[in-house]
């Protein structure tokens, strides 16, 4: 029977995998993932901490409390963060949160898995990231180590979530102290216009996501754009990017320069255009109009 409990959940998992099959082909890539499983799952057990699953690059893990999931999660990036295998610089991201769970056999289910798992995908290549409320259970140096980094709204909840970096490396220990990180900011809303569908942004729905496949908010069926090509968010006042695509997003702002994006975050402000999968064109099927609501 399922049983609910206090844990801390983690994930991480090998950046730049998809990348590494390509180039190094299937066996030697395998391998090298394989090595960094095994460190990750050694540091999970060597800090009491129990070991959920696998799922291709990526570990899941829990632990008797947040103390012992930063301890696990620093020793990871030690162990693996800065290798040179293959002539390729290895590194991992880190996600972890303490909360309630549902304990059921060989897995865990409720809203401190999700947060968890928002977290590491929120981390960048050898980052640690868990929450305020985490940090508060942690002691000492390394709860010292910690340094608030953004606010962001998380489905389901309807306060916002305070994001913490855990800084590993001696040489980055400074602690941020930004006045935002503390503040609520409200800048309204950011409208977002594909073909005959209208969506606003802002503190009432502060997600959306757009792509091929019919589950998306903002749907835009063309060979170039992914199923799941991008989210965008609202967070603490900012609207910000996040393309999780094969082709990248180029964003062209009214006025001003054109970013590309692949893989990573990009705030919009103003107005400007949005190309999914290629550059923006005047007879282009794949564009998204944003501007102020």
């Amino acid at each position: 029977m399922p049983h609910e409990e206090q844990l801390a959940v983690l994930f991480a998992d090998v950046s730049g995998s998809t990348q590494m099959y390509e180039t190094l082909g299937d066996v030697r890539a395998r391998g090298i993932v394989a090595r960094c499983i095994a460190d990750m799952a050694e540091a999970t057990h060597r800090h009491g901490g129990r070991l959920i699953k696998t799922i291709g690059d990526e570990v899941m893990t829990t632990f008797p409390n947040a103390a012992a999931a930063a301890e696990a999660a620093c020793e990871m990036q030690e162990a693996i963060t800065g290798q040179v295998v293959e002539g390729r610089p290895l590194a991992i991201r880190v996600g972890f949160h303490f909360g309630p769970i549902l304990s059921e056999e060989t897995d865990v289910f409720g809203d401190a898995v999700n947060l968890a798992a928002r977290l590491a995908n929120e981390a960048k290549s050898g980052q640690i990231l868990t929450s305020g409320a985490t940090v508060e259970q942690l002691e000492g140096p390394r709860r010292e180590a910690c340094r608030q980094i953004d606010l962001t709204q998380v489905k389901g909840k309807r306060e916002q979530i305070a994001i913490h970096e855990v800084v590993w490396r001696a040489a980055d220990a400074t602690v941020m102290r930004a006045p935002w990180a503390t503040e609520h900011r409200d800048s309204g809303r950011l409208r977002f216009v594909a073909g005959d569908t209208r969506l606003e942004l802002g503190e009432g729905h502060p997600s959306l996501t757009i792509g091929r496949a019919d589950q998306n908010d903002l749907v835009v069926r063309q060979p170039e754009v992914s199923r799941l090509h991008a989210r965008i968010e609202y967070r603490n006042g900012r609207f910000v990017l996040t393309d999780l695509s094969a082709n990248g997003t180029f964003v062209a702002f009214d006025g001003g320069e054109t970013r590309y994006v692949h893989r990573d975050n990009q705030e919009l402000t103003g107005s400007g255009t949005l190309g999914l999968g290629q550059a923006v064109a005047p007879d282009s099927q794949t564009t998204v109009r944003f501007g102020p609501g």
